[in-house]
């Protein structure tokens, strides 16, 4: 049995958007930490639920990617939660 990630992520700190679908007002900015071609993890101000659906985009709107929650542990004296994202199949959609 495999445990683990299936390959490495690639660390960096760049801005991101985060959306939750049915809740059109929510748009979050979060910091990505960490991405590969599978997931990433964020760090964001509010919680998410595991198996949530969100749409992650960049702040210029070039590109948007549907994923899954597949943790968020959150750090109260940081007043932050990292999110564990499972990019769907299809990959990102980039926009104009």
């Amino acid at each position: 049995m495999q445990s683990g990630r299936l390959e490495g992520r690639t660390a960096m700190s760049i801005a991101a958007r985060l959306e939750r679908p049915g809740e059109p007002a929510v748009v979050e900015r979060v910091v990505i930490k960490n991405i590969s071609t599978h997931g990433a993890c964020v760090v964001a101000k509010r919680s998410c639920r595991v198996d949530d659906c969100v749409v992650i985009s960049d702040l210029l709107g070039t590109f948007r990617i549907d994923a899954r929650v597949i943790y968020c542990t959150e750090s109260h004296s940081a007043g932050e939660c990292a999110i564990g994202l499972r990019f769907s199949e299809g990959g990102p959609v980039y926009v104009g």
